[in-house]
């Protein structure tokens, strides 16, 4: 599994339970969806790139390349990976009861550790630190 197929498993399984629920196959469901997203933002970074420019240097067509993948990347993953919560769901649900029990999707701008947001940015932290293989900064 890519990147992309992790960053959407680690994404639906937080954000979009439900439609994670229902995936038969996970780890072949994420792998064939992050090959598509790879597919997709490197068709993209391609046409957004365009063709080498006359007299550019090796720094202005690298600045070039990665601000066409990274563009790619910021139009793609929303649809494909990154799905937002608040739009995903029957067409009949209004976003307001689907976003209510899963919390805010805002950020408040005041750190207050009571607040159930902070809690859980605080939990996912923790669960960080504790496992082994990832490396602390």
């Amino acid at each position: 599994m890519n990147r992309y197929g992790a960053q959407a498993q680690k994404h639906w399984r937080t954000y979009l339970p439900q439609r994670y629920a229902t995936i038969e196959d996970p780890n072949s469901f994420f792998s064939t969806l992050g090959e598509q997203a790879a597919t997709a933002i490197e068709q993209r970074a391609r046409e957004l790139a365009g063709p080498d420019l006359p007299d550019e240097g090796y720094l202005g067509k690298l600045g070039r390349l990665n601000a066409a993948q990274r563009t790619a990347e910021e139009e793609i993953l929303p649809e494909l990976i990154l799905i937002d919560p608040a739009t995903d769901g029957p067409p009949d649900e209004t976003p307001s009861t689907s976003t209510m029990s899963a919390g805010p999707t805002w950020t408040p701008l005041v750190e207050d550790p009571n607040d159930p947001w902070w809690q859980r940015v605080a939990e996912e932290e923790d669960d960080q630190n504790d496992d082994p293989v990832t490396p602390t900064r």
